[in-house]
């Protein structure tokens, strides 16, 4: 009977000690990219990836897994950027349609080109292209690997509402989700990219920097990341730096528009006009029907002297925008100088 008891005694403290040396159910795995690296381990990764207590404690993001397998919606290649850009129909909707022209074509934009009659003034350019493409409803640069572990949650549904968040400006909800989605998959390059493009539509140009320059070492050829990332750098006055990403994204893919354009802007305020000129030429190869680019070749033209090659631009910049009184100007301003060029002589 004692034995009996002793037993039971036994293996009634060998069960409490398990009980107490069991651990707690493990959380979700943690990778915030948007966020403060976190030490305790109680909270859910959304609650605990504020993007607005960053701090330098990051995480870094591992490098991405090699696979065999073709890309089904990767980065823009040169035969899907090509069909579209290189086609003067389609170049022309994309002129009239898009709200992420290469420059805005009301006549208060900041920063428009005024042709003057001398040189004197430095003329402004319009700003660079930033790419938002991926706002588009079925805009992804690449499929998600489906990670189907944590009861089956998948990245993509947090990344897609972190879009929609972006298009409605509600940077704080969509850092949130962004990190959920990376929790998830820290591979998801897309999800990366809307946090960095958050951050940079808030105008947080040191951290949107920081993480472009992250993004893009994981994801080197992602052209949109080296676009974006060239126009902060432009923006802080790294122009050396700015022109370097724009030229590692005209080699991904040469006939994308907006690396071109950014970087003749940025040649012409460098005094690189012949450079310039190169890349508004490849402008308009590529997007014929875009106005700004036969305004600003004009200018260029102008600059030079050119006068006769600088009215033809501005008319077929008029001719595409009628209603663009800063066309109207710069074409009234050449033929000003060119009839004192006539009397002069």
């Amino acid at each position: 009977m004692s034995r009996k008891i002793a037993s039971r005694y036994v293996l009634g403290l060998c069960g409490l000690l398990l009980l107490v040396s069991t651990p707690d159910a493990q959380a979700l795995p943690k990778l915030p990219f948007f966020g403060k690296k976190e030490k305790t381990k109680a909270a859910p990764p959304a609650e605990e990836t504020s993007a607005e207590n960053e701090t330098e404690e990051e995480t870094e993001a591992p490098a991405p897994k090699k696979s065999s397998e073709p890309r089904k919606g990767g980065d823009i290649t040169e035969g899907e950027e090509g069909e579209s850009e290189m086609s003067s129909d389609e170049g022309s909707s994309k002129a009239g349609a898009s709200k992420t022209d290469m420059s805005e074509s009301s006549e208060d934009a900041e920063g428009e080109h005024t042709s003057e009659e001398s040189d004197t003034k430095t003329r402004k350019l319009p700003g660079e292209k930033v790419d938002r493409s991926v706002l588009e409803e079925t805009k992804e640069f690449e499929e998600p690997e489906k990670v189907k572990e944590n009861l089956g949650v998948d990245p993509r549904r947090h990344y897609m509402i972190a879009k929609d968040l972006l298009a409605q400006k509600q940077y704080k909800a969509c850092l949130t989700e962004v990190n959920k989605a990376l929790a998830l998959n820290p591979h998801y390059w897309d999800a990366m990219y809307v946090g960095c493009l958050s951050l940079q539509m808030q105008e947080r140009n040191e951290e949107a920097i920081r993480k472009y320059r992250r993004l893009v070492k994981f994801k080197p050829d992602m052209i949109e990341a080296h676009v974006n990332l060239g126009v902060l750098l432009k923006k802080t006055g790294h122009l050396d730096e700015a022109e370097s990403e724009y030229k590692k994204a005209i080699e991904i893919n040469f006939y994308k528009v907006d690396p071109h354009y950014n970087l003749a802007n940025l040649l012409i305020e460098k005094g690189d006009l012949e450079g310039a000129l190169q890349e508004l030429k490849a402008c308009v190869k590529l997007a014929p029907r875009n106005a700004w680019v036969h305004n600003n070749l004009g200018v260029i033209y102008q600059k030079r002297n050119y006068l006769e090659e600088a009215e033809e631009e501005f008319k077929k910049a008029i001719k595409l925008e009628p209603a663009n009184r800063t066309f109207a100007q710069n074409l009234n301003s050449v033929k000003s100088m060119m009839k004192k060029k006539d009397v002069g002589a």
